[in-house]
């Protein structure tokens, strides 16, 4: 069992004034949901899976029903049945139950952190405060995003104690497709294949349950997310990545549809250069987690919503000896979750800033994931963790 921590005068004095900033953020965030609607929340697509109607058919034919709340469905086929009870609900209800379920999930990620990362009782408060009063939190609760859920279960599964229970969490976090190539790869090349097998299986199972409700051809209905998610104006550009960068700059010289197959192929490419990277290292589970979130934000597309999973970077600090290391760390979060929100919001209309903005904040992203990766490879020729991290984490791949 853990040990029960008594707090400082100093750390109480911290966090009483982190904490009422988290508390006005969250309640911020509320409002916001609740102004908004929680307009990117998938439940028009999940309702029409009830009905057994194609709900990535309606965005590929150019939404000819016009089905109301409908949002482009670029998730895998598993979500939509693992989600089906909230197509039962109105779009209020439904709505509701989802911001509750996002906040009861953002405080379960910093849980399976602490636990991951060995956190004491201060650390877990400060990251949750620090989380709570940051922007990308307050977007994921307006527009109703699945981050939180993306982060959850791909947490379970650097933290399960078995394989299977570790493969099929990882599988449930393929509904969310984008934070998948470089952590797959990684685990692929490190010869996890039974892991891999029990993840693969969860998006299959998916599929196939689609299939039985739909009437659409099982090869056909299997590449529709991909299609989708391939549209031109599919999905937003992004907010610090590598792909946004290559798109938006290559679309002044080639045609755009050719400029997004470059982007998506040196994304992938990049995001599988650097899983060979750290494959050859026998880093810990805390490790690896936090560097496989950071580099699939800056490979892969993401959104400023997405960037909640700078968490796992806040906590790999947190556990710093090194004070310039932790300092620099816990500054490159706090960048990309406080100041460069306000930049973006303030520039947006400029689409030549916008485009020095976003080399900006990938210089930025790829300065701080060079020097995680740094810190990280290093930890590894280093003693094991506070707690046994690397130790157990090394015990699971050996059973695997």
């Amino acid at each position: 069992m853990r040990k029960v921590e008594k707090l400082s005068w100093i750390q109480k004095a911290i966090l009483f004034p982190l904490g009422l900033a988290a508390l006005v953020s969250l309640v911020t965030g509320i409002r916001h949901a609740i102004e908004y609607g929680c307009h990117d929340l998938q439940w028009m697509g999940i309702r029409l899976v009830g009905q057994r109607i194609d709900p990535w058919q309606e965005e590929l034919e150019r939404f000819p029903h016009r089905f109301p709340h409908f949002i482009t469905p670029n998730y895998l086929h598993s979500l939509y049945l693992i989600l089906l009870p909230l197509g039962l609900l109105s779009f209020q209800s439904a709505a509701i139950l989802w911001t509750v379920s996002t906040i009861c999930l953002s405080i379960g990620c910093i849980f399976l952190l602490r636990r991951l990362f060995n956190l004491n009782d201060f650390q877990t408060m400060v990251a949750l405060c620090l989380l709570w009063m940051s922007s990308p939190f307050r977007v994921v609760l307006e527009v109703g995003q699945m981050s939180f859920f993306e982060l959850f279960f791909l947490t379970g599964a650097y933290l399960a104690a078995s394989t299977v229970i570790g493969g099929l969490s990882f599988g449930i976090s393929l509904a969310k497709y984008s934070f998948s190539p470089s952590a797959a790869i990684l685990f692929l090349l490190r010869r996890r294949v039974r892991f891999l097998l029990y993840a693969i299986a969860v998006p299959a199972a998916g599929l196939v349950g689609v299939w039985l409700l739909v009437r659409t051809p099982f090869l056909k209905l299997a590449f529709e997310p991909f299609a989708v998610s391939a549209g031109a104006t599919a999905v937003s550009p992004g907010f610090a990545d590598l792909m946004t960068l290559i798109e938006q700059t290559l679309k002044f010289y080639v045609a755009p549809a050719l400029a997004l197959k470059i982007a998506y192929a040196l994304g992938l490419l990049g995001s599988a250069a650097y899983a060979f990277l750290l494959s050859r290292f026998r880093l810990s589970r805390s490790v690896e987690f936090t560097l496989i979130s950071v580099a699939s934000l800056f490979f892969v597309k993401h959104l400023p919503y997405d960037y909640v999973f700078l968490i796992a970077l806040l906590c790999f600090a947190l556990i710093q000896a090194n004070q310039k290391n932790k300092i620099t760390l816990i500054c490159g979060v706090l960048t990309f979750w406080f100041l460069l929100p306000i930049l973006d919001k303030r520039w947006q209309s400029d689409a030549q800033i916008n485009i020095g903005l976003l080399a900006l904040n990938c210089v930025l992203l790829a300065a701080i994931l060079a020097f995680g990766t740094r810190i990280g490879i290093a930890s590894a020729a280093d003693a094991p963790e506070v707690g046994g991290v690397a130790e157990r984490g090394t015990e699971l791949r050996a059973n695997l």
